[in-house]
């Protein structure tokens, strides 16, 4: 990949605004480490990656939400017309998710709370009632960035404000269960009063896993 400066160097904040990527960001779930994982492929590759998507961006246009109808802070969705691959109106959705990885920069929403927002709101946006969905995670590894209070988080990330509080904080109303590992909050010195409210801990995530998968709850594999 060319360097910076150099004929033919396209930058980060650059490729972030391609229509394309900023239309499927949510599937690449972080578009950042996306990028660096595939530059060291080199820049013609590069090009070719990010262009692949660029159909889904242009029979999308008028089709993508930005969010809502159920979280407004985020969850972009598309419409599909009239899908072949359809749920029963009765059925219950009850899935868990496994976070481990945080945001890349701390000025970053967490992607991975994103992917709930997006399950609620494309569902919902198709017609399911979303009384019938039941969501949770399971947080340890670098997730529970985003489940600090501003207070907490400034103090870590140079007085920044939490910028997935919103989010989190809209999941919650909307009944998504988040449920913090009690031993990873040990390990990183993390207090139970400097976590959002509503957000749990248990005694591990392994427990905590264990309890949603007996519960019925399917383990969503991104």
């Amino acid at each position: 990949m060319a360097a910076r400066g150099a004929p033919g160097y396209v930058s980060t904040e650059a490729l972030l605004s391609t229509p394309a990527l900023v239309a499927t960001a949510p599937t690449l779930m972080n578009t950042r480490r996306f990028l660096r994982s595939v530059a060291v492929l080199g820049g013609s590759t590069l090009v070719a990656v990010v262009a692949l998507p660029a159909p889904l961006a242009a029979q999308g246009g008028s089709g993508m939400q930005q969010a809502g109808p159920v979280i407004e802070s985020a969850g972009p969705t598309f419409a599909v017309e009239d899908p072949t691959f359809t749920m029963p109106a009765d059925h219950e959705y009850r899935v868990v998710w496994e976070m481990v990885d945080g945001a890349d920069e701390p000025t970053d929403v967490d992607p991975g709370y994103v992917t709930l927002a997006r399950f609620l709101n494309l569902h919902a946006r198709h017609g399911v009632d979303p009384d019938r969905i039941h969501l949770a995670a399971v947080v340890h590894g670098s997730g529970w960035h985003a489940l600090l209070n501003d207070e907490a988080y400034g103090a870590r990330f140079d007085d920044l404000e939490n910028p997935s509080r919103t989010l989190i904080e809209e999941l919650l109303a909307n009944g998504v269960e988040i449920v913090l590992c009690g031993q990873t909050a040990g390990a990183r010195g993390v207090d139970r009063a400097e976590l959002l409210p509503g957000v749990e801990m248990g005694l591990s995530a392994m427990t905590a896993l264990h309890w949603f998968q007996s519960r019925g709850y399917t383990l969503n594999p991104w």
